[in-house]
């Protein structure tokens, strides 16, 4: 079947303005349905869950509030999770993962919600950046990471260049057990 049988030009044909904005449109409608099928391809590890990825954004604006803060503070990185919070304007749902049990803390004043961060039913992640500064800190250094939801299974890691990697439940497993044991920096395990 010839092209001009299913859409004689008859049909097609307009003149002036109309023709261009009509056109237009139906450009960038298929612009738009292209890129549904398009985009997800693009996506380097499709089958990520959600709450994974919001755990991640999560590490993210964490990783963001540090270096903001480490901007009013001549490069220095926050003590703990508090010192960036009571700093930086933010939610204290960024330090619980949906993956994870805990809930935010709440309180009437910003202070209120600080002092919760401390008591572990109110974050879900852990905080190894004490003592860095953005001239020190390296991109292997871990700044902090996801408790594990479950035993034996893999986190999200934020790491010194800012950037946040799922890592499998082995080098969760070397990361805390380098945290627990006091080493500083904790780097990345070697495979």
């Amino acid at each position: 079947m010839r092209f001009g049988a299913l859409f004689p030009l008859s049909a097609v044909r307009m003149t002036g303005k109309r023709s261009f904005w009509t056109g237009g449109i139906l450009a960038a409608l298929a612009i738009g349905a292209a890129s549904l099928f398009l985009l997800p391809s693009l996506n380097r590890e499709p089958n990520i869950p959600p709450p994974r990825v919001k755990s991640m954004s999560n590490l993210r604006q964490i990783g963001q509030a540090i270096l903001l803060y480490s901007n009013d503070y001549n490069g220095q990185y926050p003590d703990s999770f508090r010192s960036a919070f009571m700093d930086v304007e933010m939610g204290s749902e960024v330090f619980v993962s949906p993956l994870r049990s805990e809930t935010p803390a709440q309180g009437t004043t910003k202070q209120a919600v600080a002092d919760q961060l401390s008591d572990p039913i109110h974050v879900s992640y852990v905080y190894l950046g004490r003592g860095f500064t953005t001239a020190t800190v390296k991109p292997e250094d871990i700044v902090a990471y996801e408790l594990p939801a479950q035993p034996n299974s893999g986190a999200n890691v934020l790491f010194g260049d800012g950037h946040v990697e799922y890592e499998d439940a082995s080098v969760i497993a070397k990361i805390v057990g380098r945290a627990t044991t006091g080493i500083w920096p904790v780097t990345m395990p070697s495979p």
